[in-house]
């Protein structure tokens, strides 16, 4: 019969993973002092031990999480298991989700002290985000395929019925044959729109980032749309430092910049020459800050709310348009790590504001 290998003792197993484990371990008291922490939480914290051991957590924490790590605390210490999920900085560590477990340690009946033990799951906290946003997009094109997609496409059979029942040549088969095309050119469009966007899409995360000079895209720009300006009497100013150069992908600089300027020449003013200011700060360690801003006719932001940038929402149904160049827009930002927000007032313009790390 073979020999059982003999169990390590507890003490020292429970040592052994408290020393090793990469996730954060504190043993704390009932007012939150720290009286163990092991390797990981001091090397998150950048503190040796002797800085850390008999101090408050909540020297540790942001004062906006301190409340929920205090009250879950408390709930320890009335014997239960606490699980709950934060996102917060940690020491001077950046903001990180944490997924925390607080277990009571029961001596005699009491509860004596609390372990927490937090574990980092910000990729996973990631990952659900993305595929949030990846429902959210399928919805959208659910909605293009269900009425952008069909209407058109159902107008055309009908008038393809239509047709049989005229006599060739007469003006009501040429009537026809007019909104026949219509209908299919705006189903072409669509068609368009989509193979756009599914191209951008399936390109995300593939993109290759490099040093891009700000100012040089945004003159490219403003001189691919210099005949459209000269007819409509705009102008153009940029205010972007020549050495200004942002980690980006160039393609990407050149379609917000495009689509940005040509939604103001779209929806200049009628009472006003249009002007279009745009400038650029940061770069380096900090991030860039863009600002695309416009005198033109703007739009009821209240009323449009949450819609700005959403795919085949409008504002201004007295122009032509589809819908679809903010949306571009805001995929292109958020691809390179951006954020974009918009500021509009009707009759006075609207303010784009571009950061991009």
């Amino acid at each position: 019969m073979a020999q059982l290998t003999s169990i390590a003792d507890p003490a020292i197993r429970f040592r052994a993973l408290f020393e090793n484990t990469p996730e954060l371990i504190l043993y704390q008291n009932e007012a939150s002092i720290i009286l163990d922490a092991n390797p990981a939480f001091l090397a998150l914290v950048e503190k040796p031990k002797e800085e850390v051991l008999h101090h408050n957590y909540a020297d540790f924490l942001p004062p906006d999480v301190q409340p929920i790590f205090q009250e879950k605390l408390r709930e320890a210490f009335t014997g239960h298991t606490v699980r709950f999920e934060v996102y917060t900085a940690q020491g001077k560590s950046a903001p990180r989700h944490w997924d925390v477990v607080k277990v009571p340690l029961i001596e005699q009946g009491k509860v004596i002290g609390v372990h927490m033990v937090a574990r980092d799951i910000t990729e996973k906290a990631q990952a659900q985000e993305e595929i949030f946003v990846q429902n959210r997009d399928l919805q959208q094109f659910t909605y293009i395929v269900a009425h952008n997609l069909r209407a058109p496409l159902a107008s055309a059979l009908g008038l393809v019925d239509l047709l049989g029942t005229e006599e060739p040549g007469s003006a009501y088969f040429e009537e026809t044959r007019t909104y026949l095309e219509a209908s299919l050119h705006q189903l072409d469009l669509v068609l368009r729109d989509m193979n756009t966007i599914l191209s951008v899409r399936d390109k995300l995360g593939l993109a290759e980032s490099e040093a891009v000079p700000l100012a040089e895209v945004a003159h490219q720009v403003v001189q691919n749309l210099r005949e459209v300006l000269a007819q409509c009497g705009g102008t153009v100013r940029i205010d972007i430092p020549a050495d200004l150069r942002v980690g980006a992908n160039r393609a990407y600089l050149y379609s917000i910049f495009f689509n940005l300027l040509s939604n103001a020449i779209k929806y200049r003013a009628d009472e006003r020459p249009l002007h279009v200011a745009i400038t650029a700060t940061g770069g380096g360690a900090q991030e860039t800050a863009i600002v695309a801003a416009d005198n033109g006719s703007g739009f009821d932001q209240e009323l449009a709310g949450d819609d700005v940038f959403k795919l085949y929402k409008r504002f201004h149904i007295d122009r032509p348009g589809r819908g679809v160049g903010l949306y571009l827009i805001k995929t292109h930002v958020e691809s390179m790590g951006g954020r974009i927000t918009v500021h509009s007032k009707v009759g006075e313009g609207t303010r784009f504001s571009i950061l991009l790390p």
